[in-house]
């Protein structure tokens, strides 16, 4: 029996390789914005936020870092990138993943979601069990 952890990291893997180029391997700013919900040019303006001396692909690694790290409490994607756009964060003053992730406060995040000092406390259905 796989257990809801291994789930979803294999959800996750699906993912990366949904939004990955197949002939590179790198992160399609294209695709990822569709799982996401934005534009592309609403995705590529939060990168330039970040600011321009980062590269396109530390700025993806940085986002789906933080993604990675809250799926592993065992929530669907659906619901962790509702979490990263919709939930102030107490410990880091009332701002959203997503806000967090365009100060390059990305590390500080994912280290917080890993040790769980930050859980991800969206209503489950009363059935089903919160995995940590």
């Amino acid at each position: 029996m796989v257990s809801r952890k291994s789930k979803a990291a294999i959800e996750f893997l699906h993912f990366l390789v949904d939004i990955s180029d197949p002939a590179t391997g790198s992160i399609s700013c294209r695709k990822l914005a569709a799982w996401l919900g934005l534009t592309e040019q609403d995705l590529h303006k939060r990168w330039l936020q970040r600011g321009v001396s980062l590269a396109w692909h530390a700025f993806a690694d940085e986002l789906l870092a933080v993604l990675d790290a809250a799926q592993a409490q065992c929530h669907g994607l659906e619901r962790v990138i509702d979490w990263y756009f919709n939930t102030p964060i107490e410990q880091a003053g009332r701002r959203t993943a997503d806000q967090l992730v365009i100060a390059g406060e990305a590390r500080w995040l994912t280290r917080q979601l890993d040790i769980f000092e930050i859980w991800i406390s969206t209503p489950l259905p009363s059935s089903k069990p919160l995995c940590r």
